[in-house]
């Protein structure tokens, strides 16, 4: 079966008259592209699965550290999803599930596409990236959902107000591979850029980072700001007892102490930043994007396989 391409892939449709909530984001957004100008690679990319219905892209799972991850979600949403279609369309979902686990389980082939009836489905590549500023990275806006509530549709044609604008242009600005990486892989991420021109911004994921003498470093992360908040709660908490810095002591019975204060701090008065033992941690944004292009979102790239 055929299936519609994505219209629009290259385009970026800017409104100035934005309702009054996001003419707010909008406004706070332009103002955080001021204070943390430059813009940087978060770690490797993650994946996620999407499906094409009706000629409609949406995102069905984020956050998977490599493809293999990505089709295992993929293999247990078709399971899950099968008996809401129409008998036929229902057995081929399970159909699929079956060659994506079986191709797991004994090493075949990997698949990045499939279909079943009138729906497709693709593991999709989602690199992210974060501001940074004078102070350090980017922490997490007054105008974010607490709670990370997922926006799942990919559509690079929809309106967006001037600041997202800018930032999808500045991402088409930055070089396919930045920095010293081999030449194969140089010329795979120009491939790719030909192939999927267009750039669209998923919801943020949100980290903790640590400043390590002026080095960032992830410690722990969540959907959302307060879920990053929870995540680090209980890394002081339950995970700081069994740390033992390489080469140094574990914390010492005043500083768990310490650590569990911290986490009482964060429970009761939410932030973006806090301290303990010395050591300052952030509520970091990470800008989640996908590329685009007339076929819709970018698979994982061969290179990504194994990684």
């Amino acid at each position: 079966m055929s299936f519609e391409g994505m219209p629009g892939h290259d385009l970026i449709n800017v409104v100035r008259d934005l309702e009054p909530v996001a003419a707010v984001r909008d406004q706070e957004a332009a103002e955080r592209a001021r204070a943390y100008p430059g813009l940087v690679p978060v770690g490797p990319p993650e994946f996620g699965c999407a499906e094409q219905a009706g000629g409609a892209w949406r995102t069905l799972s984020l956050g998977a550290a490599a493809p293999s991850g990505a089709r295992a979600g993929l293999a247990a949403h078709l399971r899950g999803a099968a008996a809401g279609h129409d008998p036929a369309v229902g057995k081929e979902m399970l159909l699929l599930a079956d060659a994506l686990e079986t191709a797991r389980d004994t090493g075949g082939p990997e698949r990045n596409e499939c279909a079943a009836g009138p729906l497709r489905f693709r593991v999709v590549r989602v690199p992210g990236f974060a501001r940074f500023g004078a102070d350090g990275p980017e922490p997490a806006r007054v105008t974010d959902a607490e709670d990370g509530r997922p926006d799942r549709r990919i559509d690079p044609a929809a309106p967006v107000g001037p600041a997202d604008a800018a930032l999808r242009l500045e991402l088409l600005g930055l070089p396919p591979a930045a920095g010293p990486v081999p030449e194969p892989l140089r010329r795979e991420a120009a491939s790719a850029v030909r192939a999927y021109p267009g750039v669209v911004l998923l919801p943020p994921y949100f980290t903790v980072m640590e400043d390590r003498d002026g080095q960032w470093r992830p410690v722990v992360g969540g959907t959302g700001p307060q879920g990053a908040r929870d995540a680090l709660a209980h890394h002081f908490r339950v995970l700081m007892p069994r740390e033992a810095p390489e080469g140094g002591a574990p914390p010492s019975p005043g500083e768990l102490a310490e650590y569990a204060r911290a986490a009482d701090r964060i429970d009761a008065d939410g932030g973006v930043e806090f301290a303990a033992c010395g050591r300052l941690f952030r509520i970091v944004r990470v800008i989640r994007t996908l590329r685009v292009g007339p076929d819709g979102p970018e698979p994982a790239r061969p290179s990504d396989e194994g990684a």
